[in-house]
């Protein structure tokens, strides 16, 4: 056996919780090592690359670059360290005691931005403007009202114009859903001041729906950035339309109407993604010839294939959008019914979307589905045990082992589970398989 091949050593180098073994020769100084061990070692930090890196023998000798390990007296399977050459926190001697601090906050905490200012101030406008139009829904109905109400959305409207030409865009979003919301609720004042009728029963609930649709078609040709999001008012306003004309043709079967409508919705909604999973067609062509096994796959078209998943995300996040809605409206009148299936077909549908929220990736449709099936699951416990107080107990037991199991499964199980996942599989099913039968026996009771 040649003598290089002989003098080859395996030694292991770590850095903090990571470790690799590397095979060195005789021809190989430290300083030719050190680039790859420290890229497999993910040590190749912008913040201190600039300082270099050294590797450091069990007893705190430092390694000369300039040489090869056997001249170093490093052992076969001997163990070292790769150390940073920038220096530590502790390595750094200060003379002035406001440097001290001065680095201290730089490094703990995170500056204030200007980007940070405005989306707060966006956030507590919203929120005030929120409270407002909640003002002005629990009011009498009047002409007042409803003037204010449509006043105050044509100026958010034109408000969320102006932002649109600033290139404002998650601005000018907010503020033209924000002016739905007060349409919404002038529409449904002042068609139940014309024309006073039950909530559920009657025309005012249509009202509303014009306002939403007269908004989103406003933002459609005032707000060019937020187009597609101009079709979530348009489609709340076009849900909620269908059991409201329903109860105005028959008044009398007004609570199946809602009841059934709300069952459907909410299976749809909580099945929308793998319904749109089965429209996806993909086909596969398996090659015929030798020719077609070795020739170039065709380019694909990333832009095309980006705006294609864009187009369809947004269109999923708006149909989920107006199917809470529809079962945020209708759980009111479901769980303060006399028959508690009505009130379990909007916890098994909450509990559906919250279960399912497990497979959301992005943040916006997370945070809407989320919230919509927490404040839902508020309402309906709310609205249940004031009407059906026998079972309240039952109901704050279910409730709180339900929360308990999310933290277990969340906090104190570090790795992924398959059993876990079987789990939460077979209970979203149970959840959304119950609503149709539920529905049923509501509608009966």
């Amino acid at each position: 056996m040649p003598a290089p091949e002989r003098e080859r050593i395996q030694v292991t180098i770590s850095y903090k919780s990571r470790a690799i073994t590397v095979d060195a020769g005789p021809d190989c100084i430290v300083a030719d090592l050190i680039p790859d061990i420290a890229r497999k070692l993910g040590a190749l930090d912008p913040t201190i690359v600039h300082g270099g890196y050294t590797l450091v023998t069990e007893d705190g000798r430092t390694l000369s670059p300039a040489q090869n390990l056997p001249s170093q007296q490093v052992t076969d399977h001997g163990v070292l360290t790769l150390r940073p050459g920038v220096l530590e926190d502790n390595e750094i001697v200060y003379d002035d005691v406001v440097e001290a601090v001065g680095d201290s906050v730089a490094k703990v905490y995170r500056p204030w931005t200007n980007e940070q200012t405005t989306i707060t101030s966006l956030i507590i406008s919203t929120g005030m403007l929120l409270m407002g139009a909640g003002i002005l829904a629990t009011i009498a109905p009047s002409i007042l009202t409803a003037s204010l109400a449509l006043g105050f959305a044509i100026v958010l409207i034109a408000l969320g114009a102006a932002l649109n030409a600033q290139r404002l865009k998650v601005q000018s979003l907010t503020t033209s859903l924000v002016a739905a919301v007060f349409a919404a609720i002038g529409g449904f004042q002042l068609v139940m001041t014309l024309h006073p009728q039950p909530f559920y029963a009657g025309a005012a609930l249509a009202g509303g729906c014009l306002g939403l649709f007269l908004i989103g078609i406003a933002q459609t040709f005032l707000c060019s950035s937020t187009r597609p999001y101009s079709l979530i008012p348009i489609a709340i306003g076009t849900v909620i339309l269908i059991p409201s004309a329903l109860s105005m043709l028959i008044p009398s079967a007004h609570v199946a109407i809602w009841i059934g409508t709300a069952a459907v919705v909410a299976v749809i909604g909580n099945l929308m993604p793998w319904i749109c999973l089965s429209f996806s067609r993909i086909s596969v062509h398996s090659p015929q010839s030798e020719a077609e096994i070795f020739e170039l796959p065709e380019a694909v078209d990333i832009n095309d294939v980006r705006s294609r998943y864009v187009f369809g995300s947004t269109l999923l996040f708006i149909a989920r959008i107006a199917a809470a809605a529809l079962l945020l409206i209708a759980t009111p009148l479901l769980a303060a019914l006399p028959s508690p299936f009505a009130g379990c077909i909007c916890v098994a549908a909450y509990l559906g979307m919250l279960i399912g929220s497990r497979q959301i990736y992005t943040m916006q449709e997370m945070i809407a589905t989320v919230g919509a099936a927490g404040a839902g699951l508020i309402i309906t416990c709310l609205a249940f045990a004031s009407a059906h107080g026998q079972y309240a107990p039952i109901l704050t037991i279910f409730l709180i082992c339900c929360a308990l199991l999310a933290i277990v499964i969340t906090y104190l199980t570090h790795k992924q589970s398959l059993f876990a996942t079987r789990v939460a599989d077979a209970a979203e099913i149970i959840c959304l398989v119950a609503i149709l039968p539920l529905a049923y026996l509501a509608i009966m009771a």
